[in-house]
């Protein structure tokens, strides 16, 4: 019998490189945030689809670290440093958005994508705070006085998050005359939207899609009247224990500052663009290739040096790539060797085991059966399939749900994801859209197949495969 694992899975999606780099470099650089304290982690990527695992040790200790949140003024703290740090790294993506980046010397470029890792690793930090280890104690104090019903509606925030401002800006695009400037534009100030995109020709082929379908479809959004409607309800309810009002108060801006932090980190891709085009055109590496596989030093001996990686080291990273946190070192190896330090370190979970039911968090109640539809996160190709092929009443298996996908998810009769709490975009949008929502199974896009019929009992937090 293999030994247990000390990991647990945390996500899954599909990044660069550079994203298992900056995640473990931000435990390494900045460990004054209680939140980068973290010990042990390992990052598995097979041709860009990275599964990021936590010892489970750690993800008690963020349990811990969670009661922070429940001292008022923590939370304020908390809060404060998180939206300073947002404005700084919008500040950045502006000075990057100015910058003729053919106008500067190969030390000047290593430079400026230095300083993107760097705001990078330091809002990383915010965004695990919000998870589902650093709220349970908040969430805790919720389900002594209200039901699971109740706390699905006291956790969605009666003010607009960022993904909501960009619906309705969205929607002012698809009923104006539109133009390549005017969807670039609208990329710049919703940049997640375009998440792992590596050339402006990507990035309009997607938002060309999505202006098409939703046009058609005759998109329309009523989140404000939402919101208003949402915010009485919510009045009403908290009136059943008003002694709660600061938790669920504290719990909505964690859950708007989430998709804030999102906003930064998810869209350093979309203003990194015209870098990554600029050393393309100066060294004659492939801009693709770049964004795959290339590491901060990697950029950095490849401007300065003139070193590319070499074929065999893109296969061996395209094979297996592993970055690896213990013992306070950050490991980085690629091919055979990332492959024998993954199954030494996963043990039992290095491979997933066949099984016809999985279990999760309910992040809003309900039942269904339908057919599941996997959508690899950030998969670009796959979701622009998967737009012009999902059928309303599919149930959207996913390893996360990211807001560039709510044009699909709002057909789904159910989500179900890999990772996530109460406070994650799955658990959120569900919310919005009235179906049922399983958060946190772990390996639901790697045991159900495109095509099942499931069941999704968001009552008990249960899935259930019926039928391949």
């Amino acid at each position: 019998m293999a030994e247990k694992s000390r990991y647990r899975l945390v996500w899954g999606d599909i990044q660069p490189h550079l994203t298992i780099e900056g995640n473990i470099l931000s435990f390494k650089n900045f460990r004054n945030n209680i939140w980068n304290q973290v010990d042990n982690i390992i990052q598995v990527s097979r041709k860009n689809k990275i599964y990021c695992y936590h010892s489970i040790k750690d993800l008690e200790n963020d349990v811990e670290r969670g009661k922070n949140f429940l001292n008022k003024a923590y939370g304020e703290k908390f809060l404060s440093d998180l939206e300073t740090q947002y404005n700084t790294h919008w500040q950045l993506f502006k000075k990057i958005k100015k910058t003729d980046f053919s106008r500067l010397t190969n030390k000047e470029l290593v430079s400026i994508f230095n300083k993107s890792a760097e705001e990078w690793e330091k809002t990383l930090c915010f965004f695990r705070a919000t998870q589902e280890e650093g709220t349970r104690f908040l969430i805790k104090e919720l389900g002594e006085k209200f039901s699971k019903e109740e706390i699905s509606k006291l956790l969605l925030p009666s003010k607009l998050d960022i993904a909501n401002k960009e619906q309705i800006d969205w929607e002012k695009v698809i009923y104006s005359p539109v133009s390549d400037k005017i969807l670039i534009k609208h990329a710049g100030k919703y940049p997640w939207a375009v998440m792992c995109h590596i050339t402006l020709d990507e990035v309009l082929e997607t938002l060309k899609q999505r202006y098409r379908i939703d046009k058609e479809r005759n998109f329309k959004t009523n989140i404000i009247e939402e919101k208003k409607k949402l915010k009485k309800e919510q009045e009403q309810l908290i009136k059943k224990a008003p002694e709660l009002k600061l938790t669920v108060e504290l719990l909505q801006r964690l859950s708007l500052s989430r998709m804030e932090v999102k906003s930064c980190w998810a869209g350093t891709d979309f203003y990194l663009i015209n870098f990554f085009k600029e050393v393309s055109k100066r060294t004659g590496e492939d801009i693709h290739e770049l964004w795959k596989y290339y590491l901060s030093k990697n950029l950095e001996n490849l401007l300065l040096k003139n070193i590319k990686l070499t074929k065999e080291e893109k296969s061996n990273r395209d094979f297996c790539f592993v970055g690896l946190w213990k013992n306070n070192k950050a490991i980085f190896v690629s091919g055979n060797q990332a492959e024998e330090i993954a199954k030494k370190e996963l043990r039992e979970i290095y491979s997933v085991k066949e099984k016809t039911e999985l279990m999760g968090a309910v992040a809003n109640p309900g039942a269904v059966v339908g057919v599941a539809r996997i959508l690899e996160a950030n998969n670009v190709a796959q979701t622009r399939k998967l737009r012009e092929s999902f059928k309303k009443g599919e149930i959207l298996i996913t390893q996360m749900t990211q807001p560039n996908i709510m044009d699909i998810a709002s057909k789904a009769a159910a989500l179900v994801t890999d990772e996530g709490g109460m406070l994650s975009h799955a658990a959120i949008i569900s919310r919005e859209l009235k179906i049922p929502c399983i958060v946190g199974t772990h390996d639901s896009t790697r045991t159900i197949k495109d095509g099942d019929l499931i069941e999704v009992d968001a009552n008990k937090g249960i899935v259930k495969i019926l039928k391949n």
